[in-house]
């Protein structure tokens, strides 16, 4: 995607870019100053995404005016088309407070996106996946705390939520780092965040290893170190969309790296959205 055409404008920010939301973290170094303000116009939304529809008769949308720091509004913008969202988005200058701003302005919002109707202000954080999803997800791992030879559900149940947990994992990278198709990457930049190694030290307390299904690669969960510790809870999720192997093992496996997650990944939410 390109810049917008005059980078030297400020930059209305009614979704993820918002302060408080998580791609603020992009800009923020090059914020010179930013005002709560309205933008004429209406919200729909597409797979947790944000769409602005500019029009004078729709209603009003609550975001920020942000101005960038002069000599560095190129790198700030820069930062904004980094998540790959020109199949998303275009640029377009709209009045904002009787100033022209940059904003990103959803495109085909009539295919695949939902209206928010009577919705003034976007956030994140009321994200069903990470809301709903993960009291589900506390709900089943409280429920099903041990294995029964007689009964297998308890174990279908933990591969359930852990898929359903990865489900909001995987939305959360998507949308913090960038809308592309490529998972492995999006994911691995998780590992990046200081706050998931903060939580991965903290509650991993042992080395454990997973073989892939298919490949019999090996993948070690080790709290010193992320990366490979993010590649062992997503080898721990793709066996589990597969086949299993042992049993029992498999139980444990789940539930241990279950637990885990959810601990992080809870963490990482409270982080991102502070």
């Amino acid at each position: 995607m390109k810049l917008p055409a005059d980078i030297h404008l400020p930059f209305f920010a009614y979704g993820l870019f918002k302060p408080g939301q998580l791609c603020h973290f992009r800009i923020r170094d090059f914020v010179q100053s930013s005002s709560i303000c309205t933008a004429d116009g209406s919200l729909k939304e597409r797979d947790g995404i944000p769409l602005f529809i500019p029009s004078k008769n729709a209603g009003i949308i609550k975001g920020y005016l942000i101005s960038f720091i002069a000599g560095r509004e190129d790198e700030a913008y820069d930062r904004i088309i980094s998540i790959e969202p020109d199949e998303v988005y275009r640029w377009q200058v709209i009045k904002v407070n009787d100033t022209d701003a940059n904003v990103l302005v959803g495109k085909r919002v009539d295919r695949g996106s939902s209206d928010l109707d009577h919705v003034e202000e976007w956030d994140g954080k009321s994200d069903p996946f990470f809301n709903d999803g993960i009291a589900e997800v506390e709900a089943i791992l409280e429920a099903n705390p041990s294995f029964d030879w007689v009964d297998y559900r308890p174990l279908f149940r933990l591969q359930m939520a852990y898929i359903l947990l990865w489900s909001a994992v995987e939305r959360y990278a998507g949308l913090k780092y960038h809308f592309g198709n490529n998972a492995t990457e999006k994911v691995n930049r998780i590992a990046d965040e200081k706050c998931f190694k903060d939580a991965l030290e903290k509650i991993v307390t042992e080395t454990r290893e997973v073989y892939s299904t298919t490949k019999l690669d090996k993948y070690t969960l080790d709290p010193a170190d992320p990366k490979k510790s993010i590649n062992y809870y997503y080898a721990v999720r793709s066996n589990s969309v597969h086949r299993g192997k042992a049993v029992h093992r498999d139980f444990d496996t789940i539930k241990s790296s279950l637990t885990e997650l959810l601990f992080i990944f809870k963490e990482l939410l409270r982080d991102s959205f502070e």
